[in-house]
């Protein structure tokens, strides 16, 4: 009786061959731009609950949509550049009732656009493009006095950023 290896390394192995005949007999565009697809760094998250910030503390945006390369930690709240390009950086947030919340988009130690939606289930979003190097980490921070930001299972607050080139 013969046995055969089905370990996960030949799994992958069989499969990559499989892809690259495909690709030769296809002439493999749509192959390569699925391949290309795959490893642009791009993720999105949102808030569950709502929560109190204090000035400087990262918000951990813990409900994972995307995360293409796993670059966003859900645990840290904070993003890390793969490789030097220009990313797109997006979030909402959303203050609890008869309360305002302020917030902050960091790139590494540095502050840029702020996010101050008023009182009462008000929401306020930033988009941005930001020239990131490998390595540099961006989060979302309280701003202080304000700490009251609103969330649920609706999530109404979220963090994104992508490569754009």
């Amino acid at each position: 009786m013969a046995t055969t290896d089905c370990s996960p390394k030949l799994d992958n192995a069989v499969v990559e061959d499989l892809l690259t005949m495909l690709i030769k007999y296809k002439g493999g565009s749509e192959f390569r731009n699925y391949r290309k697809l795959r490893d642009i760094p791009a993720f999105t998250a949102s808030l569950s609950a709502s929560r109190n910030i204090n000035a400087k503390d990262v918000v951990k945006f813990d409900k994972v949509w995307t995360n293409n390369g796993n670059h966003y930690d859900p645990n840290t709240g904070i993003f890390q550049a793969p490789r030097e390009g220009l990313y797109h950086v997006s979030t909402t947030v959303m203050s609890a009732s008869r309360k305002t919340v302020y917030v902050h988009i960091w790139k590494n130690e540095i502050k840029t656009v702020g996010l101050f939606p008023g009182p009462g289930y008000s929401e306020a979003t930033a988009n941005m493009v930001l020239h990131l190097k490998k390595g540099d980490k961006v989060t979302v921070k309280g701003g202080g006095g304000y700490p009251d930001l609103f969330s649920s299972t609706d999530y109404y607050c979220l963090f994104s950023a992508y490569l754009i080139a």
